[in-house]
């Protein structure tokens, strides 16, 4: 296994609403990316088709046609959007860790707000579905299940990665560290357009820093760049005071390596090595000797629900 890796957060918006534009665009941002040097590459969450901002700025009823524009732009895991992406990790040799809005086969409707993590051998490694869409969230997704609450093998270690509010959740957190993750991302929506002014990143902070600390290892926060065309669409007002966005990657002592990005488009480059979380982790290892599982013990199940069981 490599140590050493160069990071990367793209915080850059969609073609909004626009499923092969927006992975036209995710093809040319993991090009410009690579050629930065970068090896892990993340997205923001459902970057293909885009964020549905309007879940938190219109009631379900008067929402219904963007609905309708979301399940028609969503993204099947077999449709031509993962393949056309899988090929170019390939062909640039990089991991990739992509926002998508997947359309579930054989569930007309059911929409999961999902992590698809790319190899450079060009495969699905798999994907993570949100296990509980925030608040009004729950009008465009459905939550995910245990199945999907994995880490992913690249040559640089475990990853695991969790969608936004997820990231406060310590017991997901805790899981995929006993896993063995040793890279994480953690990737959100532009705050610009979610009907409110956030006038700081704490939140952003709060959800990305405390999982690299306890868990000493590597934490790649990304998040989208708001533009005013989406808010025109959706006729609200583009709040200007707020910071929109801010992505960064932070080392296994909590603090960011380098500079994080705030506000404006862009990639965010950094350098990471592994071997800098051995010597944390024999002080504090949470899933190993410094805790105590006669004491505190968490069950995960990670089955598969489904429906119906059949039996013949």
């Amino acid at each position: 296994m490599e140590t050493k890796f160069r990071a990367a957060a793209v915080q850059e918006s969609p073609i909004w609403m626009d499923r092969a534009a927006t992975t036209d665009k995710v093809i040319k941002l993991l090009k410009e990316a690579a050629a930065g040097g970068a090896d892990i590459i993340a997205f923001p969450e459902s970057f293909i088709p885009g964020f549905p901002y309007w879940v938190f700025s219109q009631p379900l009823n008067a929402s219904m046609p963007w609905q309708l524009k979301l399940q028609d732009q969503g993204v099947r895991m077999d449709g031509p959007e993962i393949a056309a992406i899988a090929k170019t990790c390939k062909s640039l040799g990089v991991t990739a860790v992509v926002g998508i809005t997947e359309i579930a086969d054989g569930r007309l409707g059911t929409m999961y707000n999902t992590n698809v993590v790319f190899s450079p051998d060009g495969e699905v490694l798999g994907k993570h579905r949100k296990l509980i869409p925030t608040v009004s969230e729950k009008q465009a997704w459905a939550g995910g299940d245990g199945s999907t609450l994995s880490v992913f093998d690249t040559p640089y270690g475990k990853l695991g990665t969790l969608c936004c509010g997820e990231n406060i959740n310590t017991l997901a957190r805790f899981a995929l560290l006993d896993m063995g993750e040793r890279i994480h991302v953690a990737n959100f929506p532009s705050v610009a357009l979610l009907g409110g002014e956030f006038n700081d990143d704490t939140e952003f902070l709060l959800s990305v820093q405390p999982h690299a600390y306890e868990g000493k290892l590597f934490s790649i926060g990304v998040m989208e760049y708001g533009t005013p065309e989406i808010t025109q669409q959706l006729g609200i007002a583009f709040p200007k005071k707020s910071y929109n966005c801010v992505s960064g990657v932070f080392g296994p002592d909590g603090k960011p390596i380098g500079d994080l990005l705030r506000g404006t488009p862009g990639t965010v480059f950094a350098d990471c090595d592994l071997a800098q979380t051995l010597p944390l982790r024999l002080i504090h290892e949470i899933t190993g000797h410094y805790n105590k599982f006669d004491v505190l013990k968490l069950t995960v199940d990670r089955r598969e629900r489904t429906a119906v069981d059949y039996i013949d």
